[in-house]
């Protein structure tokens, strides 16, 4: 080689280094600084989780008790032996009998 050539390659070889460290350095400080308001942005989105969470659980609850009040009507209206709703066939009974 001569020392035209000698030399561009070393300075092109310098020059690649350099890119690779500095695009190093960026890559490793934006792993290491984490913004302050991704974090704030990240705890105000856990919070409404946990708010929609414990929203969903009272649901839960809720629709539970409807369920259960379901089973109790239906097992009063098997024991009874009347279809309808609780009272309205004995309403029915009272009002024909009153107008005879």
């Amino acid at each position: 080689m001569d020392r035209n050539t000698m030399m561009v390659a070393v300075t092109g070889q310098l020059m690649g280094g350099m890119i690779l460290i500095t695009l190093l350095t960026l890559w490793f400080r934006r792993k290491r600084d984490v913004p302050i308001a991704a974090t704030e942005g990240l705890r105000r989105i856990e919070a409404r989780l946990t708010e929609m969470q414990h929203a969903l659980d009272t649901v839960a609850v809720e629709v539970e008790r409807i369920s259960e009040a379901q089973r109790f009507t239906t097992k009063l209206l098997s024991e009874r032996g009347q279809p309808g709703v609780l009272g309205a066939e004995s309403a029915l009974a009272e009002r024909s009998a009153g107008r005879r």
